[in-house]
């Protein structure tokens, strides 16, 4: 099954700052990259040109050797991607961050293969499925880090885990298989609340979703980015 994707993207200011994903779709390779910068924001660029190169690379040479163990539960599209995230991560740890902090990033990136979507993440944004007669199915949820400190202000994003600080970056990887009806969304915010689990199908949609997350809380800011695959 040979995947068109596109993406539609809504942002939400609250009365915080959140800085909102940039996403790169490449649909000759079926590929969707979103990077979320923090500190320096004109690393995004950087990123995705850096993971790219290594991509064509891998193409062009199959036994090309990396320091990186293979993961065999992802197929060999989903460990270049995994191998490409960490090598930027380390681009940026090398180039930014090895005297003092001052760029970081979460990315989500996704690859398909025949019918099937490898995804590779750290931190926000979450995705999350919505399937035809089961309902809105996590498959990747994050939450910032301030939810889970106590005491701390639920209302204020703060990243839970970033790319760029270290050489051995917290990186969550899956593969899921895709249906037509299938309908997908990143979303990037403090917590999903139980009222966004509740939505119906029908429901699913950015304007129902974006309704009912500010309704939620109109101090919280979040950025969604709805996937069509048809």
């Amino acid at each position: 099954m040979a995947l068109n994707i596109n993406l539609s993207e809504q942002s939400y200011g609250g009365k915080k700052f959140r800085p909102a994903p940039q996403c790169y779709v490449e649909k000759d390779s079926n590929l969707l990259i979103c990077i979320t910068p923090w500190g320096k924001s004109d690393i995004a660029d950087e990123i995705v040109d850096s993971i790219k190169n290594f991509l064509t690379m891998a193409n062009e040479d199959s036994e090309i050797t990396v320091p990186y163990a293979r993961k065999q539960n992802l197929n060999q599209k989903g460990n270049v991607l995994r191998m490409a995230i960490i090598m930027a991560s380390e681009r940026i740890y090398k180039e930014y961050n090895k005297e003092e902090y001052t760029a970081g990033f979460e990315i989500f990136a996704a690859i398909q293969e025949g019918p099937q979507w490898t995804y590779v993440s750290c931190g926000q944004p979450s995705f999350i499925m919505n399937r035809q007669n089961i309902g809105n199915i996590p498959i990747n949820h994050s939450l910032d880090l301030n939810l889970l400190v106590p005491k701390s202000p639920t209302t204020d994003p703060l990243p839970n885990q970033m790319l760029g600080l270290g050489q051995h970056p917290p990186i969550q990887y899956g593969n899921i298989q895709l249906k037509k009806t299938d309908k997908l969304l990143l979303a990037s915010r403090i917590y999903l609340p139980e009222s966004f689990y509740s939505l119906k199908r029908e429901q699913f949609n950015l304007k129902s979703i974006t309704q009912t997350l500010a309704q939620d809380s109109v101090d919280i800011p979040f950025w969604l980015g709805f996937i069509d695959i048809n």
